[in-house]
């Protein structure tokens, strides 16, 4: 398991899962002082591709167990689990058992397409 993948799979994934059903994946936004929260709550047999950071910051999965991909890591994790994400990131997140991600950001933007041109690369997808 201690294999990285390439990115140029990862985005071969995302066109390929492109053919199939969307996974029922909940979305909700938090926001405090300076900061906002993104949390994903993922039904088990879920894949996720997420988008290519632009950032440095903190996630947790509070509940559940998945397995993440990307260029700088392969693990099997469960909750719960707290790791960092660093610039040039884009996962793969199969969830095992259903689980549910926060990713923690600093930022005093509220208007969720505002915030994400500023975290993260536009791809149009």
């Amino acid at each position: 398991m201690n294999d990285v993948v390439t990115q140029d799979s990862i985005y071969q994934l995302q066109e390929i899962i492109k053919e199939f059903p969307k996974a029922d994946i909940v979305t909700r936004h938090h926001f405090s002082d300076g900061m906002y929260a993104r949390e994903m709550v993922m039904p088990a047999g879920s894949i996720v591709v997420g988008a290519l950071h632009k950032t440095k910051h903190l996630f947790s999965v509070v509940s559940g167990e998945c397995e993440i991909s990307s260029v700088h890591e392969r693990e099997k994790i469960a909750a719960p689990y707290l790791g960092e994400t660093v610039p040039g990131t884009k996962r793969v997140i199969y969830s095992e058992t259903g689980c549910t991600w926060i990713a923690y950001y600093p930022t005093n933007l509220t208007d969720i397409n505002e915030i994400e041109k500023a975290l993260v690369e536009q791809e149009g997808i």
